[in-house]
């Protein structure tokens, strides 16, 4: 997630009870045999509050990283996983960032030689020392603030190897560079994929409007900022309904579509203002509960399908 906004969104996060979703052998091992034969590397993902964590090794050391796909992170390991691993160089320079509270960070840069994530070889990355932000140390962020201690990973790691996220089946499928998933197969849309210092993003049509989206699997839930919406979207959410029934949810952003035109069907998020930030909205864990997704930055391509969907394997 985009560091200016996480301690935004962490008052936000402290009110959300977002289901993590669960891991079992017969899944896990359903995964591997469908996937097996395109050659995928299938790694298990473990959830904390609905975030996705997976065994990565630097060196001689083993950690559990956050995936984070926000932002242009490529790796961020603390000094401590540094100096244990014997596969990190240091360098001179140096990076800041601020985050909305005013809080400015300075990290040093280093190259890791060494990461490998499952079977896939990722090294040499590019990456900065992590430096803990935001987060609580008691309530019910602790697990995840001490979670987050051992650094992160983001997409920037995989080079050009797409990637595919299953939170039903709790796994991370990467796949080698130049094997090009196919649009247009069963029970998959493609949209347009952008990427940048913001992270990956898509554009979405909602009530007519074009909006940007970050896809952050390190936000705990969809976020829309409610200065770009369509003002008579918002009001009309919840209009008079029959006697008795209850199903206005302020959350839905209505008539959702991608750059083509095609549905993407209900989508929720919570309004908040983003204060100028270069987009509009951050599809979170709850679209990647309810979708795989499928990150080719190098096509810059985006494929997703519901998890109610019948799909074919992407390859």
């Amino acid at each position: 997630m985009p560091r200016l906004l996480r301690c935004k969104f962490f008052n936000v996060r402290m009110t959300m009870n977002i289901l993590a979703c669960s891991r079992t052998a017969v899944l896990l091992a359903g995964a591997i045999l469908h996937l097996t034969a395109s050659a995928a590397d299938v790694v298990p993902l473990t959830f904390v509050n609905g975030l996705p964590f997976a065994t990565v090794k630097i060196g001689a050391v083993a950690s559990q990283l956050m995936i984070d796909s926000g932002g242009s992170l490529s790796i961020s390991i603390p000094e401590k996983t540094i100096k244990e691993s014997g596969a990190i160089r240091l360098l001179e320079q140096k990076t800041k960032f601020r985050d909305l509270k005013g809080q400015v960070y300075e990290v040093q840069n280093f190259v890791a030689d060494q990461v490998t994530l499952g079977a896939t070889k990722l090294g040499p990355i590019n990456g900065q020392v992590h430096v803990q932000w935001g987060g609580a140390p008691e309530g019910p962020e602790a697990e995840l603030t001490k979670a987050r201690q051992a650094g992160a990973i983001g997409l920037a790691a995989f080079g050009k190897r797409p990637v595919m996220f299953d939170y039903q089946l709790a796994t991370l499928s990467v796949y080698e560079p130049g094997e090009r998933p196919q649009a247009g197969q069963q029970g998959w849309q493609a949209l347009r994929l952008e990427s940048g210092k913001i992270g990956p993003n898509v554009t979405l049509i909602v009530n007519g409007k074009p909006l940007k989206f970050v896809l952050d699997t390190g936000a705990q839930v969809n976020l829309v900022n409610s200065k770009s919406l369509v003002p008579v979207a918002a009001e009309s959410l919840c209009q008079p309904a029959p006697k008795g029934a209850n199903n206005c949810d302020p959350r839905e952003l209505g008539a959702v579509q991608d750059s083509s035109g095609q549905s993407l069907g209900k989508l929720r998020a919570e309004r908040i203002n983003l204060n100028g930030a270069p987009f509009d909205g951050i599809l979170g864990a709850p679209f990647f509960q309810s979708h795989k997704v499928l990150f080719d930055l190098a096509a810059d391509r985006l494929l997703i399908s519901p998890f109610n969907a019948k799909v074919s394997n992407p390859n």
